[in-house]
């Protein structure tokens, strides 16, 4: 009996330590977190943790737990707690299991104004007299990669706009004059940074108060009158596919070149309409800021003065698709964006790699991939985007070997 007992247990230790050996490779469990800047009890929870993954297992510390890859939370109150992520699988030939914790800090998140001045031409609105113009401000805040309305305000008093209540982090603020003010074809919608897209506006920082914030509306060119028209409906994508009207979507009127004359809003079905136009070539596009838009290139001559039943889209954000970061392994830069034909990668690699590009449409739906064996050093590599139809893409760049994924949006017109 005891020989066979013996034999049990030397027959057990192989068998053990080949299950408990997969527990210490193929996923590693990593987190960060934000405090919700609307409540500062809530805390935002990104999962970064790395390998095949099935279940995300939080323990916040606080009594309370939940599975899923990227939960928020309310704590009861403000304090110090130590959170857990557990990632598993439940692959019984190759198992993975990993812990970690860190302390995250719940605290009262401080509050700051924000306060300016809105200038068209050499004075701000209605200053030093008032001429009959109403604004509006608009401010957003960056959310990872995105952009979130924050507050609103109506103002017509000396051109000043104030926003209160305002946590740290970085915003855009967007102003412009509403359809019934004195000069709203004179000027366009503006934002901080003088310039007409958010593609191109200025970041503000906040980590104190801001009084002196000042934007200068863009002027409109001239235009003279005449027999034309061009109306449409202005609609907006869904992640999901498919298109709905747009009230109250900014839709801008501009030369060939892209230059604008004026902007008018879209009603509640999504119509827009620029009537009384000259002889011309015309370029139509709208700005919705975080999104971008679908460009319609027409003319108005003495055989067709008028352009009815224009669909100008906004294209819906691209979903599921993951980046990791790159630490300081490469950097990407996309040009020219927007594009017409031809994109091209410049790519500069600390290390040799094995790269692979994959381009994804609209829905996030993988149409091209390629690939180039590269070693260190800065290149530059062609797309041809010639064939697909104008939207938004997204271009990814991955290593095969290292593991990281680098993701760019691009315009395609």
């Amino acid at each position: 009996m005891k020989q066979r007992a013996i034999l049990i247990i030397f027959l057990l230790i192989p068998v053990l330590g080949a299950v408990a050996q997969p527990f210490d490779r193929g996923c590693e469990a990593s987190f960060t977190y934000v405090q919700d800047p609307g409540e500062h009890l809530i805390v935002n929870f990104t999962n970064t943790s790395t390998g095949a993954i099935t279940d995300f297992y939080w323990d916040f510390g606080d009594g309370s737990s939940v599975h899923g890859e990227n939960p928020s939370h309310a704590f009861p109150a403000p304090g110090v707690y130590q959170v857990c992520l557990t990632v598993s699988n439940n692959d019984t030939l190759d198992p993975c299991l990993d812990i970690t914790c860190e302390e995250v800090r719940v605290d009262v998140l401080s509050q700051y104004d924000i306060g300016g001045l809105l200038f068209a031409g050499d004075y701000p609105i209605n200053n030093p007299l008032n001429s009959g113009d109403t604004a509006f401000a608009f401010l957003y805040r960056f959310e990872e990669s995105n952009l979130v309305p924050v507050d609103s305000i109506i103002f017509d008093t000396l051109g000043y706009f104030w926003f209160t209540g305002v946590t740290e982090g970085k915003y855009f603020i967007k102003t412009g004059l509403i359809e019934s003010s004195s000069h709203f074809t004179g000027f366009l919608p503006t934002y901080y940074g003088d310039c007409l897209r958010w593609t191109d506006a200025d970041t503000l920082f906040v980590d104190q108060n801001f009084y002196n914030v000042q934007v200068r509306m863009v002027p409109g060119m001239p235009l003279a009158e005449g027999e034309g028209s061009i109306h449409g409906k202005l609609k907006l994508e869904q992640t999901g596919g498919g298109t709905t009207p747009l009230e109250k979507g900014q839709v801008m009127l501009a030369d060939a070149s892209g230059t604008p004359y004026f902007c008018c809003y879209s009603g509640p079905g999504g119509e827009f309409r620029f009537d009384q136009l000259p002889h011309g070539e015309y370029r139509i596009y709208s700005e919705y800021t975080g999104r971008f838009s679908q460009t319609i290139d027409l003319e108005l001559d003495e055989a067709s003065m008028h352009a009815d039943s224009l669909e100008l889209t906004l294209y819906a954000p691209i979903q599921g698709i993951n980046e990791t970061p790159a630490a300081d392994a490469v950097e990407v830069t996309l040009f020219p964006n927007p594009v017409t034909s031809r994109l091209t990668l410049q790519i500069t690699l600390k290390q040799p790699g094995k790269v692979e590009c994959l381009l994804f449409d609209p829905l996030g739906q993988e149409i091209r991939r390629t690939g180039w064996n590269l070693p260190a050093g800065m290149f530059q590599q062609e797309i041809d985007l010639t064939a697909l139809p104008p939207a938004i893409y997204l271009v990814s760049l991955q290593d095969v070997g290292s593991g990281w994924r680098i993701s760019r949006k691009i315009v395609k017109k």
